[in-house]
């Protein structure tokens, strides 16, 4: 631009001294969208489309946003799932800018505040207010890096604070609801005899839904006495989980749906639409969620009102780790069982009861073995 051209140019008007400044404007919530990033595994390059895509329709710089969140995106996200939900959360932020005319590079720690707000008002639990805090923390933070923008203003969206989270909030089931839960699943039916399978691994295992739908028929084994399944767990960790008592279901599931020689199958499929059979892929990760809310109705379970969150797939995780340490395993092994990287994640899941404290105090050995004067 011509030196002429900067002088025509008019500068914006400046507010007097005393004036106030006025907040950002605040508008409703944007109805959620979930469909721009569908699809499998995405790569490098389908991280780019999506940030391009958020950062497109604005007046940001797109090619160097996007180049300066990409590599990040790619290096510390390692699950395709938490590359989708963190490109929705991003998105659905980019989208509640643009309905205010702001630029998301000229975000101020005042917007975020007020989509905080937005987000409480609107009905989100904390637990996800605080992760699109975080999302937005790491992708200002990665901004500033880059050059793009202040530093100031990136420590200031840092410093947002997230509402209190309540830790150890997923409910878990009792033992005996466990069971009921797994006597509530008919097994007359392939689609019944699958469920039983699943839902028995997961008790079994602990694991994580996407460790257990990502499964592949080949990815079972035997020593000749105890069958085991090979699971990629979080952070794409390699484990084997012994199926102990869930060996059965799966076996009868593989036998009954003829799956056993496709190896490099999923194991675990949805039905057909007309229920004649399995479709050759792996399980939507919300077709096991559904299950277990089916399956505590038919037990009797009311899952929507057991615990402030309601009874989900993680709750079989949570059942699982609770029910090895109340039947005398210890924390290390558990901690060791569930995968976790630091034992005060396991201590965590624990419920602890009243209870426990006289079970500890039946532990102390310091008795008297004989009458004083004796």
């Amino acid at each position: 631009m011509s030196s002429e051209a900067r002088d025509e140019t008019p500068l914006p008007g400046l507010p007097p001294p005393n004036a106030e400044v006025a907040p950002p404007r605040r508008t409703p919530l944007l109805p959620e969208r979930s469909d721009f990033l569908e699809g499998d595994a995405p790569a490098a390059e389908k991280v780019e489309a999506f940030l391009a895509r958020a950062f497109s329709a604005t007046d940001s710089d797109s090619p160097s946003a996007t180049a300066a969140l990409v590599p990040w995106i790619c290096d510390v996200l390692l699950s395709n799932h938490s590359v989708k939900a963190y490109g929705r959360d991003l998105m659905d932020f980019v989208r509640h800018m643009q309905a205010q005319e702001v630029d998301p590079l000229h975000v101020t720690a005042d917007h975020v505040k007020c989509y905080k707000r937005a987000l409480l008002e609107a009905g989100l639990r904390p637990t996800t207010v605080a992760r699109r805090l975080s999302v937005l923390r790491g992708t200002y933070h990665q901004l500033a890096v880059k050059g793009l923008m202040a530093w100031e203003t990136a420590q200031d969206i840092g410093a947002v604070q997230a509402p209190p989270v309540q830790k150890n909030s997923t409910p878990s089931l009792t033992q005996r609801q466990a069971i009921s839960l797994l006597e509530a699943i008919p097994t007359e039916t392939l689609q019944g005899i699958r469920d039983l399978a699943l839902m028995s691994v997961f008790f079994i295992t602990g694991c994580r839904v996407s460790a257990v739908i990502g499964a592949c028929v080949g990815h079972l084994e035997t020593d000749g006495v105890e069958h085991y399944l090979h699971v990629t767990e979080k952070r794409n960790k390699k484990r084997r989980k012994i199926l102990l008592d869930a060996a059965r279901p799966v076996l009868a599931y593989i036998t009954r749906a003829g799956i056993g020689d496709d190896k490099e199958g999923p194991l675990f499929r949805p039905m057909k639409p007309d229920g004649a059979g399995l479709e050759q892929r792996h399980l939507d990760r919300k077709t096991p969620w559904r299950l277990v809310k089916k399956y505590c109705r038919a037990a009797g379970i009311d899952p929507d009102r057991l615990g402030g969150r309601g009874i989900g797939i993680h709750s079989l995780r949570k059942t699982a780790i609770n029910d090895a340490i109340r039947n005398g395993a210890t924390m290390h092994e558990v901690r060791e069982f569930a995968g976790h990287a630091d034992i005060r994640t396991t201590e965590v899941y624990f419920v602890r009861k009243e209870e426990d404290a006289e079970v500890a105090a039946r532990r102390i050995h310091i008795r008297v073995t004989r009458c004083k004067g004796e």
